[in-house]
């Protein structure tokens, strides 16, 4: 360098300096040295001055993104209502206050609480610490005044209002202290080698490589103790009060600024007014399960158009499941707009809720509600005498009235007891839903379309068509009667079983209204069995009547085999032929087809089918099925059976004469005792129509385990008869026999 020390001896280059030596010239090294270190800080000025002058909006809007979420919209199910109109089954509406957990924190989270205040800030006064902590004392004041409001505004009491919230801070606290107690006890294991869980026996260097890749890829980088934890808990809405009114909900939605945090949820709770009125009827709804689910996936590959989703309710019985696409109500959607809080700044609906529609029955409210009282007493005397007896058969009993319109098959009343409160689905008590299971009584089970029993006598009128029509069997034609058809030991009458005395010559009508098993064991000795099944099948039995209740049964009608059968092969024997004459063999039968059969005979042949749904309530259900005439049927017939069928009641000899008839009203109808066998009681029917003269309404009564039909069942349709007079559905009349007819 220039500037070092010389002396004489230097050799100096003749060729003088170079162009471009350093040494030569340290100033312009110096400044060289200042340009390239003036560079980056030039360009972090600038960058500096772009950030403060140009994008300080952007990054204070970082602060303030927002993401979208999407909620459903709870929907109403249709309403199940009686033919008057009186609601059976609704949606309660409810509303639920839910709030934001940084908003009921106490004391309030630091950085939340800044960052509400910076939110209400324009940018020069967010760099003004005394502007920022005044709008933070403006915040916790806006927090204090709103559970003021909140309390006032649903009349809750402040105590428990603050319990209320100091429940749900005690539950994510805990939730908190847990994930710490976790995170520490992780990084102790960490620091000391220690492995507290995963796999002991991971064998090959394959499986080691794979766990290890896993591992790096799924375990979160490790954080620092001074890291907050933050749970999803301390960033959602928890429920604050349940079940608020309508003018509750309003004033919060309607007013945010006022009750900032806070949001309403709608729900719907399924209520059944009338409680244990028609509870096997109407059904019930539920969650739906995870195999329904499935179900239905199978079944709607491209989206489900009820839109089921896990934790929805489903029709479970009755109509509830039977009409559950028309009652169900389709959820709508709601988008959110959340900050990175979570809290809720933007609401906007997006699909609608679609209202489930409302299914009107043609159920009479107040014929189904006298009924069942009927039966239910019917079964406590019941009870109350078989305590010295058959006190465990008769406390198995049950009981069951149908009635429907002759001309259309709509239900007026479908009772079956006992019965069960359809409250108890909704709000489950396990003592008194253990004793509904365990009432031998079988409480659950409707008898009205699933108890299938033998028919008995009720049957006869059924063997009576199959004579006339047959052309073998005159109705005026006299068969004597002893009693019993051989001898006295099997074959024989009622009345022989009690006071040892036939019915003498009897015709057609007469075998009807004495009941007489002798005339239809001669008849159907002559007419085999064939024709029995046949008509039977034309009336309905052994298959569903159609009716819109889920479940039903068919009952059972043996056949005999249309060929000749194999030696081991069970055959057809003649005494089940007179069994199925009199309704017993193997013959079971349900009340809801036996009340079809008298409505057939009582409609010149016309096979309704029963239906519990008014046509116009839901098209396309069994209320538009038009009755079917019955094949072969002719109308001499019926008027033969009407006349025997009139007698039961109005002729003095009738088996329900002393039980069943009024002045007010002619019924025409007919008793059943049917066996059952194993030192248990019968099962007591009466099955019939009114008025006798022109008929509107078939009936069938069955009392399971109940006794003679003539005694225990009688007096049931006497009330029922007694009730349609009482309640306007018919008037009253002048008996047209006047007087009961003379022996």
């Amino acid at each position: 360098m220039l500037n070092r020390p010389q002396n004489a001896f230097t050799e100096v280059d003749p060729r003088g300096a170079a162009a471009w030596d350093v040494d030569e010239r340290p100033n312009a090294r110096l400044r060289w040295l200042l340009f390239l270190m003036a560079l980056p800080i030039l360009a972090i000025a600038v960058r500096l001055f772009w950030v403060q002058s140009q994008l300080t909006d952007a990054y204070v809007e970082a602060f303030h993104v927002t993401s979208e979420s999407f909620e459903p919209i709870a929907a109403r199910d249709g309403r199940i209502l009686s033919a008057d109109g009186r609601v059976l089954a609704d949606d309660f509406q409810q509303f639920h206050v839910l709030v934001h957990y940084r908003w009921l924190e106490t004391p309030a989270n630091a950085a939340w609480l800044r960052q509400q205040a910076l939110a209400r800030l324009g940018r020069e006064e967010r760099k003004n610490k005394e502007r920022v902590k005044a709008e933070q004392e403006r915040v916790l004041a806006l927090r204090d005044a709103l559970w003021q409001r909140l309390s006032v505004l649903a009349g809750i009491d402040p105590q428990k209002l603050e319990m209320s919230r100091a429940g749900i801070q005690q539950r994510v606290e805990r939730i908190v202290a847990s994930v710490e107690w976790n995170r520490h006890e992780q990084q102790w294991a960490e620091e000391h080698g220690v492995v507290l869980a995963g796999p002991t026996d991971v064998s090959g260097w394959w499986n080691r490589t794979l766990q290890t890749a896993a591992t790096e890829l799924t375990t979160p980088p490790h954080r620092e103790s001074r890291e907050a934890v933050v749970v999803r808990e301390e960033l959602e809405y928890h429920r604050l009060l349940d079940n608020v009114s309508l003018q509750v909900a309003g004033e919060i939605q309607a007013h945010p600024e006022e009750f900032p945090g806070l949001k309403i949820e709608n729900a719907s709770l399924r209520v059944y007014p009338q409680r244990t009125l028609a509870p096997h009827l109407i059904g019930s709804r539920g969650t739906i399960s995870d195999e329904e689910l499935a179900q239905r996936k199978e079944r709607f590959p491209d989206g489900d158009p009820l839109d089921y989703q896990t934790g929805d309710r489903i029709g479970k019985s009755g109509i509830e499941r039977r009409y559950d696409g028309e009652l169900r109500g389709v959820r709508g959607s709601r988008r959110l707009t959340r900050n990175r809080r979570g809290e809720i700044v933007e609401t906007e609906i997006v699909r609608e809720p679609r209202t489930g529609r409302d299914i009107v029955l043609t159920l009479h409210l107040g014929l189904q509600q006298r009924v069942e009282a009927i039966l239910d007493r019917v079964l406590e005397q019941n009870v109350i005498e078989g305590e010295t007896e058959t006190s465990d058969s008769l406390r198995a009993a049950g009981a069951s009235l149908v009635a429907i319109d002759v001309h259309t098959g709509a239900v007026l009343t479908a009772a079956s007891a006992p019965r069960f409160d359809l409250d108890l689905l909704v709000h489950p008590d396990k003592e008194r839903w253990q004793a509904l299971m365990d009432d031998p009584r079988r409480p659950f089970f409707d008898r009205a379309t699933q108890m299938a029993l033998p028919p008995g006598s009720v049957f006869k009128p059924l063997t009576a068509v199959a004579f006339l029509e047959s052309g073998k069997i005159d109705p005026f034609d006299k068969v004597p009667c002893a009693g019993f058809l051989d001898s006295p030991q099997r074959y024989r009458c009622y009345i022989y079983s009690h006071f040892g005395v036939g019915h003498g010559d009897t015709d057609l009508a007469d075998a009807l209204a004495a009941s007489c098993n002798v005339y239809f064991f001669v008849g159907a000795r002559k007419l085999g069995p064939q024709p029995l099944v046949a008509w039977a099948e034309r009336f309905g039995f052994g298959q569903r009547t159609g009716i819109d209740i889920p479940s039903e049964q068919s009952g059972h009608l043996p056949r005999p085999p249309a060929e000749p059968v194999p030696k081991r092969s069970k055959k057809w024997q003649p005494s089940e032929t007179l069994g199925l004459a009199i309704g017993q063999s193997r013959l079971l039968v349900t009340p809801i087809q036996v009340a079809r059969m008298m409505a057939a005979i009582a409609n010149g042949g016309q096979l309704v089918t029963p239906h519990v749904i008014r046509p116009d309530s839901a098209p396309g259900s069994a209320s538009s099925t038009a009755p079917q005439s019955i094949p072969g049927l002719h109308e001499e017939t019926l008027v033969r059976i009407r006349e025997g069928l009139e007698k039961v009641v109005a002729d003095r000899k009738g088996t329900a004469h002393k039980t069943v008839y009024m002045k007010e009203l002619s019924i025409a109808g007919k008793t059943g005792t049917a066996e059952v066998g194993g030192g248990r009681p019968d099962h007591a029917w009466f099955a019939g129509y009114v008025p006798a003269d022109h008929p509107r309404i078939a009936f069938a009564v069955v009392l399971e385990h109940g006794g003679s039909g003539g005694r225990a069942a009688g007096p049931v349709a006497k009330e029922f008869a007694q009730s349609l007079l009482d309640l306007g559905i018919l008037h009253r009349q002048v008996n047209p026999a006047g007087q009961p007819a003379k022996p």
